[in-house]
């Protein structure tokens, strides 16, 4: 897969399923590959139509920890495969020609020792068998995406190598604006989780989820100018970067343009970013000559 220089992503992939009718905290959104494939498909040929360069598979927790949380047994460790093939499938069967699916992958929701339960090869084996499933589906990258803690982020990098060796991997970090710069959810600075996307051989990085395109901007900087200038750099905010605000689509699309001039190399959006949102994040960006680096 080669990195346009500014390659459009799509947009939330649960807010969407919430808005047609997934409870999330009665099934998990990856159950809806198999038994609402229509709702979810629908959902990938929007981004495409609107003018996204790539989707992301409907499987940010398609992981046998994360699911293994639903108290009701509506999953098995078997079906990890299955719905992971599953959602890459329906994606290439939306995608136009010349236009990616990338593999989502989020955290298991078990931080390592000594913030949670499971251990680091149990990790690794966890996002090695998700890896693999995406890779059997044809998806033509993998996305980190969501990681807040270093351990995990260094054991999901190390599992999806196993799982899936032929495939590229961008891992991406979520934080909160704090007192003198940025933390992730749990305290970790930028700096540290770059450190360990570095040393783990990443072949991109990227911000996503949390940060308003506003609040972002700093953020890509600071990482662009620690990666250089070769490197890609994913930047997915949130339009919904808090309980009351709600960034709109011209917003959103001004925003988008102002993280391309920063340095991201390809951008869209997280939770409540939707297909037209991302539309008009192609209409400006067809209107408006590719500017450089910020």
């Amino acid at each position: 897969m080669r990195f346009g220089s500014r390659m459009l992503l799509d947009g939330a992939m649960g807010t969407e399923l919430m808005a047609a009718g997934l409870k999330t905290r009665e099934e998990p959104a990856e159950l809806w590959n198999r038994i609402r494939p229509g709702d979810v498909q629908r959902i990938y040929r929007g981004y495409f139509e609107a003018g996204a360069d790539a989707v992301q598979t409907n499987t940010f927790g398609c992981n046998r920890l994360r699911l293994a949380t639903f108290e009701r047994s509506m999953v098995s460790p078997s079906d990890v495969r299955a719905l992971n093939v599953a959602a890459a499938l329906l994606a290439r069967e939306a995608r136009p020609d010349g236009r990616f699916v990338i593999g989502s992958i989020g955290p298991t929701g078990s931080v390592p020792p000594p913030e949670g339960r499971a251990d680091l090869s149990e990790l690794e084996d966890a996002f090695a068998e998700q890896a693999m499933a995406l890779a059997e589906g044809g998806v033509d990258l993998l996305h980190l995406e969501t990681f807040y803690h270093p351990k995990e982020a260094r054991a999901a990098l190390r599992g999806v190598r196993e799982g899936a060796p032929g495939l590229k991997v961008v891992a991406s970090m979520t934080c909160k604006v704090a007192t003198g710069g940025y933390i992730t959810p749990l305290g970790f600075t930028p700096e540290v989780m770059l450190q360990v996307f570095i040393e783990e051989d990443a072949d991109g990085v990227g911000i996503n989820c949390t940060l308003s395109p506003a609040h972002m901007i700093d953020l890509v900087r600071m990482v662009r100018a620690r990666i250089g200038p070769d490197i890609p750099l994913f930047a997915k905010p949130t339009s919904m970067p808090g309980p009351v605000e709600v960034v709109s689509s011209s917003r959103f699309a001004a925003g988008a343009l102002e993280l391309f001039a920063a340095g991201a190399t390809a951008v869209g959006g997280c939770c409540g970013t939707a297909p037209a949102d991302i539309a008009a994040v192609r209409r400006t960006l067809d209107a408006k000559p590719a500017v450089g680096l910020g």
